[in-house]
């Protein structure tokens, strides 16, 4: 190439490393590259998490720790390790200690979905929410409660679109703007819509929601993304993806 480009990474500004629970890992990667700037690159390493149960959440903390001892030998920037359940599976506390314990060690930058999440939610100012994710109905107590420990806010609405684990790449686009309206119209006093679980299509909702309902949108993909550039010193002021990325 005649600019010279050609001798540059595809991650020249940055290449960032994601633990992705998902044993089939599909929308993150697709959702990744519509966000981010040119020089920018994703390394993925899928997980076990098939059923989310207590032997696939076992394997996959024992899994994260390991890849992101290989990903720091292949160079990456920063590590991310991946799935709110995950990081918070032997509890709030050891999820931070996890992360010091983990940059100490590596020699390179690492975070996690809770700490991206809870980040994000400060700086949005996150009061009263409403939620809406992919999963079974049945999933909804245990995913409303961990988002109020960890923002320490109140849900005062919540949803579930009623996809199995293993299918949730399939939802269709339209899922976040259906069950938000519908979030909405019941509780118009909420002050932010979120969106659990970054394997499911919402990125193209961030905006037109946040200019329909003039509230804060703040998806677990958007967090994740936004998080790990920001700790990689990149400071683009990204349009049409929430004022997450463009106010922070």
């Amino acid at each position: 190439m005649a600019d010279g480009t050609d001798t540059w990474p595809y991650g020249y500004r940055a290449r960032i490393c994601y633990t992705s629970p998902p044993l089939t890992t599909e929308v993150f990667p697709y959702e990744f590259y519509q966000i981010v700037p040119k020089g920018v690159s994703l390394s993925v390493t899928s997980l076990s998490i098939v059923v989310r149960s207590k032997e696939e959440l076992d394997d996959s903390y024992d899994i994260s720790l390991r890849a992101a001892r290989e990903m720091r030998d292949a160079g990456v920037d920063i590590v991310c390790l991946g799935g709110l359940p995950i990081n918070i599976h032997k509890g709030y506390r050891n999820a931070d200690e996890l992360i010091a314990g983990m940059a100490a060690e590596l020699g390179v930058k690492v975070t996690s979905s809770a700490n991206a999440q809870t980040t994000a939610a400060k700086l949005l100012g996150v009061k009263k929410a409403v939620l809406a994710h992919p999963y079974a109905e049945t999933d909804t107590a245990r995913i409303s409660k961990s988002y109020e420990d960890l923002m320490q806010c109140e849900v005062i609405g919540r949803m579930a679109w009623g996809s199995p684990f293993n299918r949730i790449g399939g939802i269709p686009q339209h899922a976040a703007f259906e069950m938000t309206r519908k979030l909405m119209k019941a509780h118009p006093q909420a002050d932010t819509i979120l969106f659990p679980s970054p394997h499911w299509p919402t990125c193209h909702a961030l905006d037109p929601l946040e200019k329909e309902f003039g509230v804060n949108v703040l998806g677990a993909h958007q967090a994740i993304v936004w998080d790990s550039l920001r700790r990689c010193g990149i400071d683009d002021k990204l349009q049409g993806f929430g004022r997450l990325f463009r106010d922070f």
